[in-house]
């Protein structure tokens, strides 16, 4: 036996179709749209009931020439096929081969989401996954790991969608390349797969590289609408994130997608989102986090616990959509249990995406994110919600605070234990890498822990760390950073501080005669105006102007912008009751002459005044005040009165008598408020966790239901196709009884009438109104006393009975009685025939009559062809040596059989014309006498043909031998 070779893996494209209820209606529209395609295989992924038997593959085959089968496990793709996911299993792809494990028999299971996850590992370069109609949320999380792997993201128009659920759920992911109608996405597949080999995959590329200017606006538009500085990322990564996009909305070129961005605003959600990837799962590199809690963790909870009132600090930028804050927080907590002990924790988790930290603040998250993380951890610190997903626990979610925070632009934490900034460094350049490290250092306490990505290292700040664990990139802080560069420390006030509030004053779509206007006075300010600082009536600081650094002292501890942290001691008490002063009288107030030293290279004293100007005085309430550092060579514009010491000491006096005024009534209103609070908190907690728990059952029901609802849908719609067919059946039954013209009768397992051709009432006494009557109650026509009790028999012998019977006016009638199963193969149907069957009595009548005549005779059709024989003629063929009637039985011509027999040619020549003749009814009747001898003897035959009216003719041959005289015959002819 020769061995088969080994087929190489399939290498072609792969369109993974996941749908849900209403997705045979989208399935069969994509598919008849789509012309065969030999290079590519489709895979269906269907939630389908675990007991119902999938007629997908039948109902597909109808709108596609591509073969169509129901997947098996091991089964290795090849292209120009579809591969429809059998009832009750899981499907997953590896090495090219479909892979199948039985479906859990409880709990919810997301067929899309493991199929799109696995094919995201498997070729993300060759893959396509596509969304269509379906109600719930599976198949997102598989379209996030798709996308991120770099593969194509489809996804049905939900205004097309029967139900638009889950369409609705991938598309707010902002992840989808094209949300179109089915016919839609079958032209843009294979679009894709028609130009995946000439369309270039790359805009790294030197070509467009040179578009510098191009690229330099792009990231200027990114600055200005989403607030983040772009220009800090590294190009490539910027242009391969960008590429997916161009290629999605057609753009050929840089500047062109930036006049997209400019006009299309759903647009630069969709770039968000494709910048800034939330690539994230809980203990995402298992060891990498048993590294940290084996060599960081335990010495900090073990040492800490003699230091129990000092809560320990943790920071996780860039934390995404919290999976990793979560998991350090699951960690620290398991800790303390361990050892016995409750610790304050203070837990920040940042990043520059608000979407991203809505959902971590939500908690919510699907089961696929749960891959390392073991099932006893995740049932301790999560409440299942029903159809995959987990809420995340109270007690858990209120240890940890998400906000908002670039760690490129806004101040650092300060004072921490523990920093975990993974896979961030790695998508920024060189110097901003070493920007982050330099304030992640600052941030950091002597001991504490920096934990980076497998792909990242601290190489800003090599000699401050300590390697814990080179390979998982563990660090330990030895030395403290107690200062900053200015560029690393007020970078995040010039622009943290102008992005939040200056977006009230300033526009980003100022014309060109404000932008010039703007730089004008900025450019005044900076050469002839003294340094100021913008603050708020809370002294938060808000914008500085002009050389304000050598005023600011930056000391160690929580980052603060309130100007009493940032002023040099002597000068803060001076400026604090100019502001009181201000605010009060609502007019500017200066201060006499002060001497402090300067923060600049010269390291000097200098003497200066200190001027605070209200703005909007003619407000209720002074919101905004400007604080100015003159020099005293600077005459103002306006007289101001100068506040002397003794004026300084008595407004002092003033402002502390009103403090402890308004601290005593503060203090008040306070306690009682903190009653009143702990009351309706306690109220409010016991409601909120009885709605909770309802809210979690209502949840986990309604995804219960809505998973059957589909179930039942796509077995609906099966349904349907086949009830479409039955009837289509029933129509071409109805039309084969109408055509066969026979009496039927059809009767129910109660023997009542169901159904009767109009044939039948020759033999019953039907009408309309009988339908449903036993047939019992009908009299017939048939000298058949027994019919009703073998129609009773009939029921319980499946085996047909038939009897031939004569009616009352003479006429014969076969008729059979059958009965049939349903699908449970009872007997609970029968159908009766009867068959007119007179004219076959006649035929046997006719064929008796010419068996008992001594001639032979035959009956010839208009072509000479013999129909009918009597037994006369059988026994002289057989005579003759014609035992089977080869030469001379029925179907034989016999004008060719005259042709070839041996009576002479004058005989031969007369039979032929006189028997033409009379087939042709040129002559009603033809008569020969012929010899016919044998070497015995010498015989004489009488031939007489007659014509048929309705075409042909009988022959009959009489023997005359014995009975003429041979001399007489010449005479006779």
């Amino acid at each position: 036996m020769i061995k088969p070779e080994k087929q190489s893996a399939f290498a072609g494209p792969i369109v993974a179709l996941g749908a849900s209820a209403g997705g045979l209606d989208a399935l069969d529209r994509f598919f008849a749209s789509l012309a065969p395609m030999d290079n590519t295989a489709f895979v269906v992924i269907q939630h389908l009931a675990p007991e119902h038997k999938t007629m997908m593959d039948t109902l597909l085959a109808r709108h596609t020439r591509m073969r169509v089968m129901v997947a098996t496990d091991e089964l290795q793709l090849e292209g120009g096929h579809v591969y429809v996911i059998p009832p009750g299993a899981t499907m997953t792809i590896s090495g090219g081969f479909l892979r199948l494990v039985p479906r859990p028999a409880t709990g919810i299971t997301l067929p899309i989401n493991a199929f799109f996850n696995s094919l995201a590992q498997e070729a993300p370069e060759r893959a396509i996954g596509i969304i269509l109609s379906g109600t719930g949320s599976d198949g997102t999380q598989g379209a996030l790991a798709l996308n991120a792997a770099g593969a194509w993201v489809l996804a049905q128009d939900p205004e097309t969608a029967r139900f638009d659920g889950m369409p609705r759920n991938v598309i707010a992911t902002g992840v989808v390349d094209h949300v179109l109608s089915p016919e839609g996405l079958a032209v843009e597949v294979a679009s894709i797969v028609t130009k995946s080999e000439i369309r270039p995959r790359s805009l790294v590329g030197s070509e467009h590289l040179r578009e510098e200017v191009s690229l330099k606006s792009v990231l200027q538009l990114f600055s200005g609408i989403m607030q983040i500085d772009f220009s800090q990322y590294k190009p490539n990564t910027l242009l391969r994130r960008l590429e997916r996009r161009m290629n999605a909305t057609g753009m050929v070129n840089l500047q062109g997608y930036a006049d997209f961005l400019s006009a299309h605003a759903e647009e630069i959600e969709a770039l968000r989102h494709e910048l800034l990837i939330p690539v994230t799962r809980f203990f995402r590199d298992p060891e990498a986090f048993e590294a940290l809690s084996a060599l960081a963790l335990e010495n900090l909870i073990a040492g800490r616990q003699q230091q129990s009132n000092e809560p320990i600090r943790v920071w996780v930028p860039a934390c995404s959509t919290g999976e990793e804050a979560y998991s350090i927080a699951i960690m620290l907590l398991d800790l303390m249990a361990e050892y016995r002990c409750d610790i304050p924790m203070k837990f920040f988790a940042t990043d520059v995406e608000p979407a991203y930290l809505e959902r971590a603040g939500a908690g919510r998250y699907a089961e696929a994110q749960f891959e390392n993380m073991p099932v006893e951890m995740r049932n301790r610190w999560f409440t299942a919600t029903g159809v995959g997903y987990w809420q995340v626990r109270p007690e858990l979610r209120q240890r940890i605070v998400f906000s908002r925070h670039d760690v490129l632009a806004d101040a650092p934490f300060t004072q921490l234990d523990l920093i975990s900034c993974r896979n961030m460094l790695i998508y920024l350049q060189p110097s901003a890498q070493d920007r982050v490290i330099r304030r992640l250092s600052y941030a950091l306490k002597v001991g504490g822990t920096l934990f980076l990505g497998t792909s990242e290292n601290p190489s800003a700040s090599d000699n401050d760390y300590l390697p814990l664990d080179t390979r998982q990139k563990i660090y330990r802080l030895q030395h403290r950073v107690t200062t900053l560069p200015p560029d690393d420390l007020l970078m995040g006030f010039n622009f943290s501080g102008r992005a939040r509030h200056a977006k009230n004053v300033y526009r980003t779509d100022q014309t060109a005669t404000r932008s010039v206007l703007f730089r004008s006075l900025e450019s005044l300010v900076r050469h002839y105006a003294p340094p100021a600082m913008l603050i708020n009536a809370e002294r938060e600081l808000i914008h500085l102007f002009g050389d304000i650094q050598k005023f600011l002292r930056f000391r160690p501890g929580d980052a603060s912008l309130d100007i009493l942290h940032l002023l040099p001691q002597n000068l803060a008490p001076v400026v604090v009751t100019l502001l009181h002063s201000a605010v009060r009288e609502k007019q500017p107030q200066k201060s006499r002459p002060v001497q402090i030293q300067t923060n600049d290279h010269t390291n000097g004293i200098q003497e200066l005044h200190v001027t605070i100007w209200p703005l909007d005085t003619d407000a209720v309430r002074i919101e905004y005040l400007l604080v100015c550092f003159e020099t005293p060579a600077v005459v103002p514009t306006e007289k101001l009165r100068v506040l002397e010491d003794i004026d300084l000491s008595s407004i002092s006096s003033r402002q502390v008598e009103d403090l402890e005024r308004e601290l005593v009534l503060t203090r008040t209103n306070l306690q009682d408020t903190i009653q009143e609070l702990g009351t309706t908190n306690e109220e409010l907690q016991a409601a909120n966790e009885e709605l909770m728990a309802a809210n979690e059952e209502l949840q986990s029901t309604n995804e219960e239901l809505q998973s059957v609802n589909e179930e039942l849908h796509t077995i609906n719609a099966e349904y349907q196709l086949k009830i479409s067919e039955l009837n289509e059946a029933n129509a071409d039954l109805e039309s084969l009884t109408r055509a066969a013209q026979i009496p039927l009768i059809f009767l129910d397992a109660e023997l009542r009438l169901t159904r009767y051709t109009p044939q039948a009432t020759q033999l019953f006494r039907f009408r309309e109104s009988d339908i449903g009557r036993p047939i019992t109650d009908f009299n017939h026509g048939l000298v058949y006393p027994e019919l009703f009790s073998e129609i009773s028999a009939a029921l319980e012998d499946p085996s047909p009975r038939q009897r031939e019977v004569r009616d009352e006016s003479g006429g014969n009638w076969l008729v059979t009685i059958l009965s049939f199963a349903n699908h449970q193969r009872e007997l609970t149907r029968l159908v009766i025939s009867c068959v007119d069957v007179s004219s076959l009595r006649d035929i046997k009548r006719l064929q008796s009559v010419l068996d008992a005549l001594p001639a032979h005779i035959a009956v010839l059709d208009q072509n000479g062809t013999i129909q009918i024989i009597n037994q006369s003629w059988r026994v002289f063929a057989e005579s003759n040596d014609d035992h089977v009637l080869i030469q001379s039985g029925v179907g034989i011509n016999y004008l060719d059989i005259c042709r070839t027999c041996d009576m002479g040619d004058e005989y031969k020549h007369a039979l032929l014309n006189g028997l033409s003749a009379v087939l042709e009814r040129q002559q009603p009747h033809f008569m020969i006498l012929y010899p016919c001898h044998t070497p015995e003897q010498q015989r004489w035959f009488l031939m007489h043909a007659v014509a048929l009216s309705e075409g042909g003719c009988v022959v009959a041959y009489f023997n005359l031998t014995g009975w003429i005289d041979p001399a007489c015959v010449l005479s006779f002819r």
